[in-house]
């Protein structure tokens, strides 16, 4: 190898380990571009920590927990920004757990077959992904309410034991890419 190399190698490794050590201490988010109103532009924002379940959720605390809209549920944190009159979080993660028998791919499939046939659901990618050494299966999709709103949903499917975990991060469309980036460093950081 190189002289320069070598340097190029260590420098890249130094800026790696500087980055993780801010984000896991001392989290900043620079909020100039957000349109919620109420950010200042240098607004520290600390890690929190819940657990319940078998579930640890690390989560930045400019999010808060919520109340879930399923009875699976086991988790539901929202951007304290987009909590709802009923303290429902439009932008927000939820984390259910069912027991399933059979095959875990299976499963989860059949969670989807009828996204296929209704016509409030748009499913737009499928697959199996790594997260953090740990196989999941991925669903991502679109849905309409009675309302009119669209949302979109990003889904991790979770295998441990007999039990199937779901973390969905779900938001508005036009809030969704806004928020993606928070929700999957809290999604690749659920320990299960």
């Amino acid at each position: 190898m190189s002289k320069l190399t070598i340097i190029g190698v260590v420098i890249l490794l130094v800026v790696i380990a500087v980055f993780g050590y801010i984000v896991i201490n001392d989290v900043q988010f620079n909020n100039n571009n957000q349109n919620d109103g109420n950010s200042n532009s240098n607004d520290t924002v600390t890690m929190l920590t819940v657990s319940k379940e078998g579930v640890i959720v690390n989560y930045p605390s400019n999010w808060v927990l919520s109340q879930a809209t399923s009875n699976n549920s086991i988790i539901a944190i929202s951007k304290e920004s987009a909590i709802d009159n009923r303290e429902i979080g439009q932008v927000n993660i939820n984390v259910e757990k069912k027991q399933f028998t059979g095959d875990f791919n299976s499963f989860v499939n059949s969670s989807y077959t009828n996204i296929h046939a209704d016509s409030k659901f748009n499913l737009l990618s499928s697959g199996e992904v790594d997260i953090n050494g740990k196989k999941a299966l991925q669903y991502i999709y679109t849905s309409s309410s009675d309302n009119g709103v669209m949302r979109q949903h990003k889904a991790l499917w979770f295998e441990k034991g007999d039990q199937a975990y779901v973390v969905m991060y779900s938001a508005p469309i036009d809030k969704y890419e806004a928020n993606l980036a928070a929700a999957d460093y809290i999604m690749s950081h659920i320990q299960i």
